[in-house]
């Protein structure tokens, strides 16, 4: 199995900041065997650092640290593998999640109370979306949203996306997406990324009934994207995030930012027009 290089030829490392490795805990393996094989293939590919992320519902806040057992034996089997491990999980999105600070903080990406990754209903945007992301930035937890291309009311209205953002959340999306580009899900991933409002790439891999999507997805961005964009979407800002160091948005030097920021302002930008557009308007000119 090959693994990943640039175009300089040097091995690209890999970070998957949304996975499920737990046996027994979600909907990822049952065993640890089977955790054990996802962790060879993964090291195969040069997977260099993992967070598992699992589920958080909210159902599962009477003890949420339940959803980290085996985490201990998870980081030793994974160092056999040449990989590290943080903790971390995903948080279904629900409007008191604020009053519930103190069990959130260990769910945070490593425990640092910096980045924790969130989950939305794929239906409907939730009213209370846009307030509950700027409470947990406010708190000093950046707020990450979890693939985002799989939501309904994303692929309906890139703006709804652009509302969270102005609440200073970072983007995660799934590059399971990337490999379906004639769906709706894969055209939203293409849009955003060639957009430049993707700040990171994971594989939310459950199983081994597929591939590891993780390197299917790097190989795919080949002669899409510059070498230096790929590592930064699957190393660069995943370990920033994994040891707590700040990380700009993406969407911050996007050529949509001016844009995004109109929006937000409340702002209709003018429509950009070609020069020849000029010559065809200037007889109708105020005089």
């Amino acid at each position: 199995m090959a693994k990943l290089r640039a175009e300089g030829g040097e091995r690209v490392p890999l970070a998957d900041l949304h996975i499920h490795l737990l046996p027994g805990v979600d909907d990822g393996p049952t065993d640890w065997e089977t955790t054990e094989r996802m962790l060879a293939e993964m090291a195969a590919w040069g997977v260099k650092l993992v967070a598992p992320t699992p589920h958080v519902r909210e159902t599962d806040w009477s003890d949420p640290q339940t959803k980290l057992f085996g985490l201990v034996e998870l980081k030793q089997l994974a160092n056999r593998h040449g990989i590290q491990v943080i903790g971390a999980a995903e948080l279904w999105a629900i409007p008191d999640l604020p009053e519930r600070w103190q069990k959130v903080l260990p769910l945070t990406y490593g425990g640092s109370g910096k980045y924790a990754l969130v989950e939305f209903d794929v239906a409907e945007m939730p009213l209370f979306a846009e307030w509950l992301l700027f409470q947990m930035k406010v708190r000093g937890v950046t707020p990450i949203i979890a693939h985002p291309e799989r939501y309904l009311w994303v692929q309906e209205d890139e703006r709804n996306l652009f509302r969270l953002l102005g609440s200073g959340a970072l983007v995660q999306v799934g590059v399971d997406a990337l490999l379906l580009a004639g769906t709706p899900m894969g055209k939203t991933a293409w849009w955003l990324l060639r957009n430049g409002l993707v700040d990171f790439l994971a594989s939310d891999w459950h199983s081994l009934d597929l591939p590891y999507p993780l390197a299917q997805g790097v190989q795919k961005l080949k002669g899409e994207i510059s070498s230096e964009q790929v590592e930064r979407l699957v190393w660069g800002t995943p370990r920033r995030i994994a040891s707590g160091q700040l990380v700009q948005p993406a969407w911050m030097q996007s050529p949509l930012h001016l844009d995004i920021q109109a929006f937000l302002s409340g702002i209709q930008r003018p429509q950009r027009r070609h020069w020849w557009q000029f010559l065809l308007l200037w007889p109708f000119r105020r005089r």
